[in-house]
């Protein structure tokens, strides 16, 4: 054997190996290629037979298919208003459930433009896009070495969002384009972008439509250049005769749309409510323009500048609080304000006019004008909602504990003084205002104002003797689990406040110690935090029955935080009887939350007529056959119709894995448990009518006749049967003959 051959063989098995692989990589390929062949000719069979050779199966599924699309479009319609985080909120458009309030698209003409998916949007130049909030819709990262620019997912998100509710039905009568953004959300207005200008068009010339449009709402929406909105929408809506209400807030109007919009209001005749807050007025005639519009408008009563900066300074300003002299609701102020305007507002407070609502909101309020407010809020005799928000003041800057000062406040129905600051001063000149009888508040709202504590120990208590508050707002403050003894002392004594917002009081805790089950060591046990001691406190106490009676059942409570138990807040917000409430209330704790509640022996002491009531109560589970689904949770499954695995489905509300049919069961083991143990079970069945008492009436059976002595036969008695006994015969199986045997019925 030579050198060469034994090269050769060392080589063969690499060769071979390398061979191999060839040969999968070719079957592979020829794998896939048979796969569309095949997939290709299924596709042409099907399209050839398509009118003569399809079943009832493949019609079925196209069918299905149609519907599932036609569902599909439906959800898309019903979310153009609707973001990916739950603070977003739909448009009027998207809340009625009458088709009559649409337009009937059958006569629509317009041609539906496209819309660009949410990641086409990056594609675009930066320098095209248009917003308020500048930078903020754009994320800068690093790659390879260097940073890249590109629109933020929140902007791709909105602008999407955005021309979905451009291209959605329009309502007959009103037509609300809304933005609503939460506080953790970096945007604050829908970016604009030349490729939405179609979209834009669109919905302008929908308006065209229109012949009996009685309101109009651009909210947050940076709108098109300059000719757009005096070209396309205010043409449109000098057509309509019955318009009241115009809002244009957050739309980064332009100096030529507000000439335009000025000279729209000018010619106007209709309108009774004028809102363009957020919008900066930088020309001094536009402004001059504006107060005289307001002026001289015959119909106008609301009119909303707030948080606009105007442009003259105090001139303006005076001008125009001398054009709304005969409003009926003012809202005016920026942080630009000098102290000369907010003086001009505090003397225009003092005196004389129609104002019933007014609010400086913005503006600071220095020392000298704290006692120029408070003297105009002496003078004044009109006002019944004040609202200051933003404004730096200490209270009780303002406020005071005066008999003149009392006297003016008592009629406010509703007074704001959110981001503020309210010291424990402050907080007692609330407490004593509120205690008094001639307090006639409606809604406070006095949210991030640094309220501690303290401060809320000395307020609530008195709200056990104020019986006129609805509403009060004490979100965002610095509340801790402290203040929660005070909290629910006042939910348990006051059954007039139907609103009490705690949200954003991030000291306040849901839990404030976790239990946790370990095996090699002693487990520790759940300690609950201030938010659900509160529900468990006040709203729903689930140490007995009467517990549960006596909670409050008429006040919604709105907090934040993760809590699996949110249907008990759910339940006092319902739009419904304190009956009801109740009864949900004691479904959820007898069967959901609290099973050691369940005790057969506490139904002795119920009375005979309230036993059904139990019994159905028993059988009743939230989420089950329609029962409580106002309150039940987004994530409750379906346990009637879903088909539950051997694991069972995951309920929220119990905690636990639950099949379909373990309610049943549990429901009729718990009524046979009652019943088997109640005392007062045999009156069921007692004989009689069920009353203590009985009418006397009058007998009219005929009188017995008398028997004598010597009678042999008595036609009247009837033979004595016990009750219960048997009159018939019966076939029985004898063992020891192996037959049936006849036996008949006895004699007695």
């Amino acid at each position: 054997m030579n050198d060469a051959t034994q090269q050769s063989e060392e080589e063969a098995p690499r060769r071979s190996g390398r061979e191999r692989k060839q040969v999968i990589s070719v079957y592979a390929d020829a794998k896939r290629a048979a796969v569309a062949s095949s997939g290709r000719k299924k596709k042409q069979a099907t399209n050839n037979h398509s009118r003569s050779g399809r079943n009832t199966r493949s019609r079925k599924r196209k069918q299905e298919d149609e519907s599932n699309d036609e569902d599909d479009v439906d959800i898309d319609k019903k979310d153009d208003y609707i973001s990916y985080d739950d603070e977003h909120l739909q448009s009027d458009a998207e809340s009625s459930d009458d088709e009559d309030d649409y337009i009937d698209g059958k006569e629509d003409n317009r041609v539906v433009p496209s819309i660009r998916g949410t990641w086409e949007w990056k594609r675009g130049e930066l320098s095209s896009y248009q917003s308020v909030d500048g930078s903020m819709i754009f994320d800068t990262y690093g790659w390879r070495g260097e940073d890249v620019t590109t629109l933020s997912w929140d902007a791709n998100v909105v602008i999407t969002t955005g021309q979905k509710a451009l291209v959605s039905n329009q309502r007959k009568r009103s037509i609300t384009l809304e933005r609503v953004f939460g506080r953790s959300s970096k945007l604050s207005q829908v970016p604009y972008h030349p490729d939405m200008l179609p979209c834009y068009e669109y919905f302008a010339q929908g308006i065209q439509r229109h012949t009996s449009l009685e309101t109009f709402n651009i909210i947050n929406f940076h709108l098109p250049p300059s000719p757009w909105l005096g070209n396309s929408i205010l043409t449109s809506l000098e057509k309509s005769s019955n318009l009241r209400a115009l809002e244009l807030s957050n739309c980064s109007l332009s100096a030529d749309d507000l000439s335009s919009l000025v000279d729209y209001i000018a010619k106007n005749t209709t309108l009774s409510t004028l809102n363009i807050s957020h919008t900066n007025i930088e020309s001094e005639d536009t402004a001059k323009a504006l107060a005289k519009a307001l002026k001289k408008h015959p119909a106008i009563c609301h009119v909303n500048l707030a948080y606009c900066s105007l442009a003259g300074g105090s001139a303006i300003v005076d001008k125009i609080l001398a054009a709304c002299k005969s409003c009926d609701s003012l809202k005016i102020g920026h942080e630009d304000f000098d102290t000369e305007s907010v003086a001009l507002v505090a003397k225009f407070i003092g005196k004389k006019n129609s104002i019933t609502s007014i609010s400086l909101t913005g503006a600071v309020i220095d020392n000298d004008n704290k006692k120029l407010l408070t003297d105009a809020l002496v003078k004044n005799k009109t006002i019944e909602s004040l609202s200051l928000q933003s404004n730096k003041l200490q209270l009780p800057g303002i406020i005071r504990n005066t008999k003149k000062m009392t006297k003016s406040l008592s009629r406010l129905t509703r007074l704001d003084l959110s981001h503020n600051r309210l010291p424990l001063t402050g907080a007692k000149m609330m407490a004593s205002f509120l205690e008094s009888a001639k307090c006639k508040l409606i809604t406070l709202i006095m949210s991030n104002n640094h309220l501690t504590t303290k401060g809320v120990n000395v307020l609530l208590p008195a709200l056990k003797k104020n019986a006129t508050l609805k509403e009060l707002d004490l979100s965002r403050n610095w509340l801790t689990d402290q203040c929660v003894p005070a909290v629910v002392d006042m939910l348990r004594s006051n059954s007039t406040l139907l609103k009490f917002y705690l949200t954003g009081n991030k000291s306040l805790k849901t839990v404030e110690k976790r239990g946790r089950r370990r095996w090699w060591a002693e487990s520790t046990p759940h300690v609950d935090g201030g938010r659900a001691k509160i529900v468990k406190g006040a709203l729903f106490d689930t140490t007995s029955l009467d517990s549960i009676a006596t909670s409050n059942h008429t006040c919604a409570l709105f907090m934040t935080g993760h809590n699996h138990n949110d249907s008990f807040r759910k339940i006092n917000a319902l739009d419904a009887s304190e009956g009801i409430k109740i009864r949900y209330k004691l479904v959820l704790a007898l069967n959901h939350v609290n099973t050691d509640l369940y005790n057969p022996r506490s139904s002795d002491s119920i009375p005979l007529e309230l036993m059904p009531c139990l019994f159905e109560l028993l059988q009743q589970g939230i989420g089950y056959n329609g029962f409580g689904k106002d309150i039940a949770p987004k994530t409750m499954p379906n346990l009637d119709k879903k088909k539950s695995s051997s694991w069972g489905i995951w309920n929220p509300l119990t905690r636990k894995r639950e099949k379909a049919s373990s309610k049943d069961v549990e429901s009729l083991s718990r009524l046979y448990e009652v019943i088997t143990s109640w005392q007062s079970l045999p009156q069921l069945f007692a004989r009689g009518p069920g009353v203590t008492k009985l009418a006397k009436t009058k007998s009219t059976a005929k009188p017995r006749k008398r028997r004598k002595f010597g009678d042999e036969s008595d036609d009247e008695d009837d033979a004595w049967i016990p009750k219960g006994a048997r009159k018939r015969g019966q076939w029985k199986w004898n063992p020891q003959t192996r037959k049936r045997e006849y036996s008949p019925p006895p004699v007695y």
